[in-house]
């Protein structure tokens, strides 16, 4: 078996987990919610960086359906999410939420350019580190606001 699957195969059985662990059931249905809102969101945009030729997936599940990968953009990307949006620390001080809107898109990113480095799961063409964790936190912002209206959570200290 190829690096690039041992890594596809890890990041999905460590995303699995983690809303395993951290997605309670009475919460499931804000965590579809969120899911598929940063699923259209990462859908989409995923699919404008890849026709722009800002980046490739030489490596990916559905070679022939698209050239973005599946497994990023429409399940791990949009999984994490959900954890962020359920597990923000309202309740802590602002320093607190501004760092856990950093750590999400920084973590993200730092994994994202180790394995654009070391896979053929990623290639950046047009593309650098710094538009991975601008649209990551761009993305978890919107999702975040759209989570807090649909559910209509007054303010962020909820």
């Amino acid at each position: 078996m190829s690096i690039n699957f041992i890594v596809l195969i890890s990041v999905w059985s460590l995303t699995i987990l983690g809303l395993i662990l951290w997605v309670s059931k009475d919460r499931l249905r804000e965590a579809c919610l969120v899911f598929f809102f940063k699923q259209f969101m990462t859908w989409i945009l995923g699919l404008v960086v890849v026709e722009c030729g800002w980046i490739e997936y030489p490596v990916r599940e559905f070679s022939k359906a698209s050239g973005t990968s599946f497994s990023f953009e429409y399940f791990i990307y949009p999984a994490i999410c959900v954890i962020f949006n359920l597990r923000y620390p309202y309740h802590k001080g602002k320093l607190h939420r501004i760092g856990w809107f950093l750590f999400f898109p920084t973590w993200m990113t730092i994994l994202e350019v180790l394995i654009e480095e070391h896979t053929d799961l990623i290639e950046y063409i047009e593309w650098s580190w710094y538009w991975t964790w601008l649209t990551l936190l761009i993305t978890f912002f919107f999702s975040m606001h759209f989570y807090r209206w649909f559910f209509k959570k007054s303010s962020l200290t909820q």
